[in-house]
């Protein structure tokens, strides 16, 4: 398996626990994000399944700008009440070097995953957004949705969020 740090284990050859629990939110608030085991065997087959299959195809930093969130966070942070991310089986991602779209694009076509959201992104103002993805343990239903920063569209979409 993976070098691995009893504290801080490893999810896939790239991604910790750390990486996937880090919110500058939690650390402001002073909330406990660790999550219990079961949440962690969620974290590691996202992880092993959807993100490191990324990180190894284009060689680039994948950066996780949330991942799992305990309840008090996802409160905190106006999250959905049943957000994955809860349950470990959703992060929102960036990737250093190619534009949200190509991710999400290339998720969509090469990853076992539930869901993939384009969010808040039109390259055309320089809003870039993030992609939220999601692996469960079950059938992943294969969702595509863009989110405009009000409201949710099935499959991908460009949208002007300069007139917003």
């Amino acid at each position: 398996m993976y070098q691995s740090n009893p504290l801080n284990p490893m999810l896939s050859k790239d991604l910790d626990l750390f990486t996937l629990c880090r919110s500058d939110t939690a650390a402001a608030q002073g909330i406990h994000n660790l999550p219990d085991a079961d949440v962690v065997a969620n974290l590691g087959r996202l992880c092993q399944h959807v993100l490191q299959p990324a990180i190894d195809h284009f060689d680039l930093p994948l950066f996780v700008t949330s991942g799992y969130r305990c309840a008090q966070l996802n409160r905190e942070i106006g999250g959905l009440d049943n957000s994955q991310h809860l349950h470990g089986e959703a992060a929102d991602i960036m990737m250093g070097g190619i534009t949200n779209d190509t991710l999400a694009h290339w998720l969509a076509d090469n990853t076992e995953f539930d869901e993939i959201i384009l969010e808040k992104f039109d390259p055309r103002c320089g809003e870039y957004g993030w992609v939220h993805v999601s692996c469960t343990a079950d059938q992943n239903r294969k969702k595509l949705s863009t989110f405009d920063g009000d409201s949710f569209h099935n499959g991908f979409h460009y949208f002007d969020l300069a007139g917003k």
